[in-house]
């Protein structure tokens, strides 16, 4: 059998999930509703496919009819205006079978100008589970480094390197300062070290130490009046002892 010669039937296309789309003749404050469709449907559109029936109503230049009773009576690949809530809407590409019948392809939304490309169900739970497999992964690696095996034991855990809880407190406290060391600038430092200064001349240690003993020599402590216990209590003489008749 000879083989077939000529380019193949079906092309490879480029992924669209990460790509974007922007005129930069169209100003982001002139989009609304009745000409967001026209904004989306340009040829530089890496979303666009140039053989929907859109691109066929903008060959054929209708007017007297609107897009969506056009495309309402055509088959194909169409794009349509899902939702408005600017400065966001939903174009969602459709093929459409006939009259009523519709089957949704994917969705883009157009924000502040930029067209992107909404991620399918798959896409999105694969890039979910990635994000929660990788922190699993983690910690079952490091959890085995702990996991011992005795015969007599069988399995068990050995926590030799287990930091002390002393020492989490003092990392901590350490980290905490240097985020506040990184809060200030240059500028705030050097602003409270002159502040500080001026303060320490102006009203220096030793003048106010001196001044608090000369308020107390001047105001000396009363004498204190001597307790009871000091003075001598009074003694009174013992009773003398009854005498007993017989």
């Amino acid at each position: 059998m000879m083989p077939r010669m000529g380019p193949p039937s079906s092309s490879k296309q480029e992924p669209t999930m990460f790509m974007s789309f922007r005129n930069p003749q169209w100003p982001a404050n002139f989009i609304n509703r009745d000409n967001v469709l026209d904004y989306f449907c340009n040829q530089g559109n890496v979303f666009y496919e140039m053989n929907s029936c859109n691109q066929q109503i903008k060959m054929q230049n209708i007017t007297n009819r609107s897009v969506d009773e056009c495309l309402r009576n055509m088959q194909g690949i169409q794009y349509v205006l899902w939702y408005s809530q600017p400065p966001l809407y939903i174009v969602c590409k459709q093929r459409r079978n006939n009259a009523t019948n519709v089957s949704p392809i994917a969705y883009y939304y157009v924000i502040n100008g930029s067209v992107h490309q909404a991620p399918d169900m798959h896409t999105l739970v694969q890039s979910r589970l990635l994000g929660a497999l990788e922190p699993l992964r983690n910690a079952f690696g490091e959890v085995t480094n702990y996991s011992r095996y005795n015969t007599a034991k069988g399995y068990y855990w050995e926590f030799k390197n287990k930091p002390s809880m002393k020492k989490k407190e003092e990392e901590k406290k350490e980290e905490d300062e240097r985020k506040l060391e990184e809060r200030s600038t240059n500028f705030q430092k050097a602003r409270t070290m002159m502040l500080l200064n001026q303060l320490f001349t102006e009203m220096p240690a030793d003048e106010a130490l001196e001044k608090l003993d000369v308020k107390e020599e001047e105001n000396p402590k009363p004498e204190e009046a001597p307790s009871a216990s000091a003075v001598g209590e009074p003694k009174f003489a013992e009773p003398a002892a009854r005498a007993t008749t017989k």
